[in-house]
């Protein structure tokens, strides 16, 4: 099941780190009860807008949570791009923006506390995820 709201944006900041008082909007997924993925969006420019995730197991993730996640920005937003952030020690959300399609654009140096950040980019052209629509738009 999809769902939005604070209670999604809370549990991604909880681990993501940050302030959550500033969210703009989250989408999350539910399985048996239990939040499994969630992102949150912010420092909308009408042009682009970032996003923070927490997938504790990607593998139980849902291609509909996926399709939600970039409809959002994409089609609702209608932004040109959706910008992420991601410290260099953290492999795991490394390789998942990457397999997603997500492209490095930039290494921030001494962004985080003891730790570079890469800036990753997705462009509506290359997201997949989107051709999904026909299928979850409702």
């Amino acid at each position: 099941m999809i769902v939005t709201g604070e209670e999604v944006g809370r549990w991604v900041v909880e681990k993501a780190g940050g302030d959550g008082n500033y969210l703009y909007a989250a989408i999350g997924e539910i399985k048996d009860g239990k939040l499994i993925a969630g992102v949150v969006y912010d420092n909308f420019t009408k042009s682009s807008i970032c996003i923070h995730s927490r997938i504790d197991e990607p593998k139980l993730v849902s291609r509909e949570f996926y399709w939600a996640v970039f409809n959002y920005p994409f089609n609702q937003l209608k932004v040109t791009r959706l910008t992420g952030i991601v410290k260099t020690s953290n492999e795991k959300a490394i390789s998942l923006n990457e397999k997603l399609g997500f492209k490095r654009e930039a290494l921030l140096r001494k962004y985080f506390p003891n730790d570079d950040a890469i800036i990753y980019v997705m462009w509506p052209e290359d997201c997949r995820f989107l051709k999904l629509g026909k299928r979850y738009a409702k």
